[in-house]
């Protein structure tokens, strides 16, 4: 009997209409659209009024209790699970639809089995962390113990893949849930994590820092925070002026910074069509098994040519060296890798993103008077030099084109009074960096 407004179910449960809407397009509430409104099952609220979760860890329960859910990529159906949201666990995931489909690095090497401990793995990458500022309270707003419980909130979608859950039975199409085509919540107050909790794309959204995707004429942007000095952002915009003096546009992404909530932020666009994946480069690795005494570098690469990915080593090659110019020191493995088309299943490099723990910018006054165009470089040496020495190609490298670059960046970085004193010790640390890239790929 659909006798209920979506504003008055709201009102029964306790929550906004938005969380209504998302409930509805889940299944967890049965409803039917009239027009542009939707008309609500009272008895379905009044059960789920009767169910609603409350603050802290839920009871352990075995996995015929738990609700069967289908992950789906896009309109593949890839694999049944169910998943105990007590553990942040995989139960099962015994029924294989389509494993070419599946995250890189699940599936057993004929296709037959997902590996539960490896999806656990990409699922606890799939939320936030529990060290972003803010969380633990959002989470007892929420009345839920842990993040792993927050992607269910918005049937697990992205705007970095196309990998979503639906209910086991659910008849959900892609089209009908999905952020690329779909609005998303976002509520009016500049908070971090406003959002999450609602049907967002926030609550899928991995890393430390402070981060809220947002819409803004047509596109989505991805704000991001940074630390103490509020550094960050303004690294960001640096590396892409670095990328486009040296880099052609679709080899990093650009970043511009402005001002959001008081705060210095960087802005992106979003890098991946709505028929494509990122996939960090932790999951290419597992592609092929290292043989023994082979570096890092070497094997990453021999697993991209195993996915039949082209340009690889150049990609590569350019990361090194922007990172080595912006002393990044966060480059990690999952800070790169590639991009995957749905569809076709055909790889490309993903482009250069995520500069910002660079230039510095942990370091305190005392500290970078002393250690400047020093620091331990990712993913592939420690030493700068020695990875640089792994760049063999440097027919795309124009060093003259890094002409005024120190002087750009820290014209930039005085625009942020807490940079005072800093900016001579960062444009010195530049200058010796790319005299190193000079030195070492002469």
């Amino acid at each position: 009997m659909f006798d209920m407004t979506a504003a008055e179910a709201a009102e029964q449960l306790g929550i906004s209409r938005a969380r209504v809407l998302q409930l509805i397009k889940n299944g967890s509430l049965n409803a039917e659209k009239i027009g542009n409104s939707w008309l609500v099952d009272s008895r379905s609220v009044q059960s789920r009024a009767s169910a609603k979760p409350q603050a802290g860890r839920p009871a352990q329960h075995g996995a015929s209790d738990s609700p069967r859910f289908m992950l789906m990529n896009r309109d593949h159906e890839v694999l049944s699970f169910r998943f105990d949201s007590a553990t942040g666990q995989f139960f099962d995931a015994d029924e294989i639809f389509d494993a070419s489909r599946a995250p890189l690095s699940v599936m057993s090497p004929r296709g037959t089995s997902a590996s539960k401990e490896a999806l656990t793995h990409w699922w606890g990458h799939r939320t936030i962390p529990r060290t972003r500022t803010g969380i633990e309270k959002k989470l007892t707003e929420l009345g839920i113990a842990e993040t792993y419980d927050l992607p269910f909130r918005s049937m697990g979608l992205s705007l970095s893949d196309q990998y979503w859950i639906r209910p086991y039975e659910s008849k959900i199409a892609w089209k009908d849930v999905n952020f690329f085509s779909n609005p998303f919540t976002e509520a009016e107050t500049e908070e971090w994590l406003a959002d999450v909790g609602l049907d967002s794309p926030d609550n899928t959204s991995d890393g430390m820092l402070s981060k809220r995707w947002i819409s803004r004429d047509n596109e989505f942007l991805l704000l991001k925070g940074g630390t103490s000095y509020d550094q960050e952002p303004f690294n960001e915009a640096i590396a892409s002026n670095l990328g486009s003096r040296i880099l052609q546009p679709t080899d990093y992404v650009p970043y511009a910074v402005e001002t959001w909530n008081n705060s210095w932020v960087s802005s992106c666009p979003c890098f991946v069509s709505p028929d494509e994946e990122f996939i960090p480069a932790v999951y290419v690795n597992e592609v092929l098994s290292r043989e023994p005494h082979r570096n890092e570098h070497r094997h990453y690469l021999e697993c991209c040519a195993a996915l039949g990915v082209e340009g690889a080593e150049a990609a590569v090659s350019k990361m090194i060296v922007i990172d080595a110019i912006m002393a990044n020191t966060d480059r990690h493995w999952r800070n790169f890798g590639l991009i995957r088309n749905v569809e076709t299943l055909e790889y490309r490099p993903a482009p250069i993103f995520d500069t910002g723990t660079s230039l510095w910018c942990n370091l305190s006054m005392q500290e970078l008077q002393f250690v400047t165009a020093d620091f331990l470089s990712k993913p592939f040496n420690e030493d700068v030099s020695s990875q640089l020495r792994l760049v063999y190609d440097t027919s795309w490298l124009d060093i003259g084109a890094l002409e005024g670059f120190p002087e750009w960046a820290c014209e930039l970085l005085d625009e942020d009074p807490s940079m005072q004193g800093r900016v001579d010790f960062i444009f010195e640390g530049l200058q010796k960096n790319i005299d190193r890239v000079k030195r070492v790929l002469g």
